[in-house]
């Protein structure tokens, strides 16, 4: 295949850019600095980039003039038994587990000083616990987990996960009164909003977060990341040695934070969430249980929005959405 076709199919599909490279990076490691590159086929990665945000533009517009597009695109499905809550709850609770069983707190290679540690377990069990309880008080764990990732424990890996983790907190807080019983006993004249209304937004954020530190800022990461694992750099391992490990680092941070910047928009969410989920189970299937378990709760996010559909046409279904579960 000709260079330059392949270069505009990378622009519009970057295999990896969604993985969390430093999950690959052993701490200590000492990164050295790097500059992205800056010539043409850099302006084609990111013009690539920014084709995609045109197209759900494009989607958004389209979708709105056609009532059938509409219900598919923006409407939300009916799910009086909240079964993709459920799930949500049940893929957070598996990586949980798996992480308390590794020793590991939030993700691999996650710096904790041995004297801490042990707030990192507690916490993580917490959550298991209470996730059976209550889930106001999970989430205002969860939110405690997200603060000490940053502030006792290490900035530096912290930050990676902290709007993740946040998400689920206030995921678990506002959804609380109507899926369980003694939540809606305590907490229900709190009148508490509804999530998918910022879920977005904070996806978005953790999006741009792990593009922008990973990626553009430290492209060293991604660049340690490829050499112990070349083929992710798919065109140099065909055989073009001129689109290198920091090219594939640039279209991979610039795709991640079109995808966040998108989100935040709420433009055509469900298309998004879909060419996000294709990256995401694609470098699932190449690097394996590690990263699966990773993204579990992402998943998890990925089917609340997919199921509450656009924010454009919640407002007008809220007596549906809203009708609580039986305990």
């Amino acid at each position: 295949m000709n260079k330059y076709y392949l270069a505009l199919l990378l622009c519009l599909a970057p295999l990896s850019a969604l993985a969390h490279v430093r999950w690959f990076v052993p701490v200590g490691t000492d990164l050295p600095a790097m500059s992205l590159p800056s010539d043409w086929l850099a302006v084609l990665l990111v013009s690539g980039a920014l084709m995609f945000m045109a197209s759900v533009l494009v989607v958004a517009r389209v979708a709105a003039q056609s009532d059938a597009l509409s219900r598919i695109t923006f409407s939300p499905w009916n799910s009086n038994h909240h079964l993709e809550w459920y799930l949500l709850f049940l893929l957070v609770n598996l990586v949980v587990i798996h992480n308390l069983l590794e020793g590991e707190f939030l993700g691999p290679h996650f710096f904790v000083m041995p004297d801490v540690m042990m707030i990192g377990v507690v916490l993580q069990a917490l959550v298991l616990i209470l996730s059976v309880v209550s889930l106001l008080l999970t989430g205002v764990v969860l939110l405690v987990i997200a603060f000490c990732g940053v502030v006792v424990f290490s900035f530096e890996s912290g930050i990676d996960y902290f709007f993740e983790v946040a998400a689920l907190g206030i995921a678990y807080i506002l959804v609380s009164t109507r899926i369980n019983a003694l939540d809606r006993t305590c907490f229900a004249r709190y009148e508490l909003t509804r999530f998918a209304d910022l879920a977005p937004t904070i996806l978005g954020l953790q999006l741009i977060t792990l593009a922008i530190h990973n990626k553009l800022y430290e492209p060293a990461a991604t660049y340690f990341f490829l050499t112990e694992h070349p083929y992710y750099n798919f065109p140099q391992f065909l055989g073009w040695a001129d689109f290198t490990h920091l090219h594939f680092a640039l279209a991979a941070g610039v795709f991640e934070a079109a995808f966040g910047v998108m989100l935040m928009l709420g433009l055509a969410t469900r298309y998004v969430l879909l060419v996000v989920s294709f990256f995401f189970i694609s470098t699932g299937i190449i690097s394996g249980l590690e990263e699966v378990m990773g993204h579990l709760p992402i998943f998890g996010v990925i089917a609340v929005l997919f199921v509450a559909g656009d924010r454009r046409s919640r407002d007008t279904n809220e007596a549906e959405t809203l009708a609580p579960s039986p305990a």
